[in-house]
């Protein structure tokens, strides 16, 4: 499918309020210049007007030029909040400018300050731009608590994803940052079910598409850079699409140092023996046709693998988990097969340190998080329950120290600044297969804390949260725990929770309710809550509502290549038609 060129000025139901200040018809009385206009560093007010870009509305671009090089700032207010926002750019004549950090549906008022070389300023005239209302079909989200004065500063970037009468919606998806009231202050509709979102070093946007057959590299503009997509199952989108030579693309895909991605992938293996039961040690292991993970780096401007590790080769084929029967994987491979596809590992997070050139990955359906030398592609560590580990894999096990609970079906380990492990628990079943499983009624999530010694090939549990008094915390699927570096407080990305009509937790998809929260707490003890926002709908709405992760970020400027689009730019926007299986 080719892709898309718009260059109408085609919005929903966006407004902008007309007054004697906009698009440059100002008061000279609030030019603030020294007695003869000759002597005013603006050629003429400023204009303004909304981004092009319709996906990503809650941004207004302003215009100026200048009789002399100039450095400018905004002066922005909204009625209740006042700010500056500096321009990271070198002096020059011609300017054009992304007010950013907006409120949908207020009017704001926006003033332009300018400095020259000689250090003399002036403050053009009062700008007004009303944002549009959040669109009809925008997540549900509410603030439960919000505490600024005790939570890392900073804004929260996260995606939305929906469930539709238990049926995930792959053309559905808002990737969105809220300030620390809560308040949403920008979004991108980006017509993907979105997972894993990065912000690569040139301040771009890469998300991994919820089907995992594709990722996009957006700006925060709403411009579509370049979109990746796995070769051998899926069918080029278009020409300009970059094809790497995997199945699939899935779970987390990051930029290294050297400027290559790192992602998981999949291939389909047959085994001669899997497992027939999760519960029944006498029932027969038969063939089966089995998905098993990769890692890949990938050089980006041409999807070229550079390197990879077939984790099947470093891992123990025989060890499984409960809901490795599962087919998860049945949209990819079950068309062609004799028989429905298992999912043997699951691996669903991999993170690079740099310091060791060395990856950690999480295995969900092996509960466990291993360590791999990524020159030698060798085990140096395995984390988690030691049950059903063949005897080639006995020295690679951390021994546990002190009073220390195995997670199970874990999700998003990763280091924090004092070396520590920190992960999501989701607990799914908190047992191997052939024991007793704990089921979603009894059960429950941790935020957990894990400090290893490499050396002793220990590993001792130093933090624990498993959810304030009186609340149910337990997310079956999804799930992340961030350190923040200024504050110590852990983000919580609680992302799949699943109930019953009488609020009673559900482990699997479809249940009565499906919705996700994200939640900030200290450190103290025991911790605190400090910020919470819910994404869900009213029992017995059709509609569910999951988040995959959430992380903080400074704001809306310093991390991100800002290129405010012309007003008659020809913008381009990748098609997203349904995908092509490659025959």
């Amino acid at each position: 499918m080719p892709p898309t060129v718009f260059t109408k000025l085609e919005f929903w139901g966006l407004v902008l309020l007309l007054s004697p200040t906009f698009a440059g018809a100002a008061d000279p009385s609030d030019i603030a210049t020294t007695a003869a206009d000759s002597a005013s560093l603006f050629v003429g007010p400023p204009t303004i007007y909304a981004n092009p870009i319709e996906r990503c509305p809650l941004v207004a671009i302003i215009e100026f030029e200048a009789s002399q090089p100039v450095v400018p700032e905004l002066e922005i207010s909204d009625g209740q909040r006042r700010w500056q926002q500096p321009w990271p750019v070198s002096a020059a004549r011609k300017h054009r400018i992304a007010a950013l950090g907006l409120r949908p549906d207020r009017e704001h008022t926006i003033r332009v300050r300018v400095e020259a070389d000689d250090q003399s300023t002036e403050m053009g005239p009062p700008l007004t731009f009303r944002t549009p209302p959040l669109p009809a079909n925008f997540p549900p989200l509410y603030k439960v608590l919000s505490r600024p004065h005790r939570m890392e500063p900073g804004l929260t970037l996260f995606s939305v994803n929906l469930w539709r009468n238990s049926v995930s919606m792959l053309d559905y998806g808002y990737v969105i940052a809220l300030d620390n009231e809560g308040e949403v202050v920008w979004y991108c509709d980006t017509h993907d079910r979105v997972a894993d979102i990065r912000i690569l070093s040139n301040g771009h946007i890469l998300y991994l598409h919820g089907n995992y057959r594709y990722a996009y590299e957006i700006d925060i503009m709403g411009r579509d850079i370049r979109r990746w997509y796995g070769g051998r199952l899926t069918e080029a989108p278009d020409s300009q699409a970059i094809g790497v030579d995997v199945d699939t693309l899935h779970h987390e895909v990051f930029e290294l140092p050297n400027k290559n991605f790192l992602t998981l992938a999949t291939e389909l293996v047959d085994f001669e023996r899997f497992p027939t039961s999760e519960t029944d040690p006498d029932a027969p292991w038969e063939p089966a046709h089995v998905v098993c993970d990769q890692i890949v780096e990938f050089q980006p401007d041409n999807g070229r693998i550079v390197h990879s590790l077939d984790l099947l080769d470093v891992l123990d084929p025989q060890r499984f988990g409960y809901m490795a029967l599962s087919g998860f994987w049945k949209d990819k491979y079950n068309a062609k097969l004799d028989s429905p596809s298992r999912d043997w590992s699951h691996a669903n997070a991999l993170k690079y340190i740099a310091s060791e050139n060395a990856v950690l990955v999480s295995l969900r359906h092996l509960d466990c998080v291993i360590k791999i030398d990524w020159e030698t592609k060798q085990i140096r560590w395995i984390f988690g329950d030691p049950d059903g580990w063949g005897a080639a894999w006995q020295d690679y096990l951390l021994k546990p120290v002190g009073d220390l609970q195995w997670p199970y079906h874990q999700h998003a380990p990763q280091l924090t600044p004092r070396g520590t492990l920190l992960m999501f628990d989701n607990g799914n079943y908190r047992a191997r297969p052939y024991h007793p499983a704990t089921l979603a009624v009894d059960n429950y999530s941790r935020v957990v804390e894990f400090e290893i010694d490499e050396q002793a090939m220990t590993v001792k549990q130093i933090f624990e949260f498993s959810g304030v008094y009186g609340e149910r915390f337990y997310s079956p699927f999804y799930g992340e725990a961030d350190w923040l570096p200024q504050t110590g407080n852990l983000l919580v990305t609680d992302g799949g929770h699943i109930e019953l009509e009488d609020g009673t937790p559900h482990d699997d998809v479809p249940g009565e309710r499906q919705w996700a929260r994200i939640f900030e707490i200290t450190r103290d003890s025991p911790p605190r809550k400090v910020f919470e926002v819910r994404c869900a709908s009213v029992l017995g709405s059709p509609f569910g509502w999951s988040i995959y992760r959430a992380s903080r970020i400074a704001n809306l400027i310093d991390p991100f290549a800002i290129d405010p689009p012309a007003v008659d730019e020809e913008v381009l926007l990748l098609s997203r038609g349904p995908h092509e299986n490659r025959e």
